[in-house]
């Protein structure tokens, strides 16, 4: 095969398009792209988004600090980082809560309360209280 000099010219120029190509950014970040370099280096100083933006607001430049969150993310590349769910408190089991109960109540001897039912051997539940008909 020949080498063809529009081929050959076609591929420089690809080459040349992909090499100067820059992402565009959304109409948000045009205002902010001029002060790149100044957000980076107040994320870097440990800066609040909310902090940012309040800054940028004294100097007349209205934003919002979500838009500097996704501007810090998209734009810098800050890592993305999960936010932190608060734990939930272990979830324990009826019959747990059933065997501390007891255990509480016969460990402070306590009076019987008035809806006092016999002491046997079966555990507590919260559940519907359904009458002994042996002891009606």
């Amino acid at each position: 095969m020949k080498n063809d000099p529009a081929s050959d010219l076609a591929a420089q120029r690809l080459a040349n398009a992909i090499r100067d190509y820059t992402p565009k950014h959304p109409s948000k970040f045009q205002t902010l792209l001029p002060l790149k370099d100044a957000i980076a280096e107040l994320r870097a100083k440990g800066a609040s988004y909310a902090t940012i933006a309040d800054i940028l607001r004294n100097i007349n430049v209205p934003v919002a600090c979500d838009t500097v969150f996704r501007f810090c993310h998209e734009v810098l590349g800050e890592p993305m980082t999960r936010r932190r769910k608060r734990r939930k408190p272990p979830v324990r089991v009826l019959s747990e809560r059933a065997q501390e109960k007891s255990h509480e109540d016969h460990s402070t001897n306590k009076s019987k309360k008035a809806d006092s039912r016999p002491v046997s051997g079966r555990k507590d539940t919260n559940g519907p209280r359904i009458a002994d008909p042996n002891n009606i």
